[in-house]
């Protein structure tokens, strides 16, 4: 075997290692903020009695922010996106105006400097995608079909996203009527010493339609 066939293996190697070691630090550092614990006991709770959230899965392989976009300086780390469905809602009933019954989704994540368009700032690109990709997730559970594409994205940056920010997105889903669904997203700064959102600034938010077009069954996941 020559040189030029073992240097690659070996920098892909070390690359791999970087990155479990960067996941697996950022993982300890999150169990320690009291807004992540508040989520996962909240989620425990709630999943107790509304069970179907329990049968989720993720149907869409993020190929572009799980896998291009991942990795250490870039999506360093993506927690488990937390749904918080009411079991009502899996029979995909109308949703005319907001209710008090849960519709929404929690997903935390590390943000490094390889994702810049200004200098020491989150490129606005980056957050728009990742609202578009969360909304749509809960959002595509409101549907039987569990599909559906984006119609229409409005972004408002309220507040720059630093690099190596850790932030929050929760997603709400507020009405569905027919193939259609209207969901708002926020993206929330947090730290170790917030205990809810409500403590936290919203950096950026959208408000997304998401339609299940009738070739709905041509859509591959």
């Amino acid at each position: 075997m020559t040189v030029e066939h073992i240097v690659p293996a070996s920098a892909e190697e070390s690359v791999l290692e970087e990155e479990i070691l960067s996941e697996e630090s950022l993982e300890q550092q999150i169990l320690t903020f009291p807004i992540y614990q508040h989520y996962i006991d909240l989620f425990q709770k709630f999943t107790s009695s509304n069970t179907k959230t329990l049968d989720v899965e993720e149907r869409i392989y993020p190929n572009l922010t799980g896998s291009t976009l991942s990795g250490p300086h870039k999506i360093a780390y993506r927690s488990q996106t937390l749904y918080f469905i009411h079991d009502y809602h899996f029979e995909y009933n109308e949703i005319p105006e907001p209710d008090d019954r849960e519709n929404y989704s929690i997903t935390f994540l590390q943000l490094g400097d390889a994702l810049t368009g200004h200098k020491g700032i989150v490129h606005g690109g980056l957050l728009a995608t990742l609202l578009d990709e969360l909304t749509c997730r809960v959002g595509f559970l409101n549907f039987e079909s569990k599909r559906g594409v984006t119609a229409n994205l409005n972004v408002n940056y309220k507040k720059p996203t630093l690099v190596d920010s850790w932030i929050c997105i929760k997603c709400t889903v507020f009405k569905k009527l027919g193939r259609k669904c209207w969901v708002k997203g926020d993206v929330y700064l947090i730290d170790g010493t917030k205990k809810s959102l409500d403590e936290c600034d919203v950096l950026t938010s959208c408000e997304v339609l998401i339609v299940e077009p009738r070739w709905v069954d041509q859509l591959k996941h």
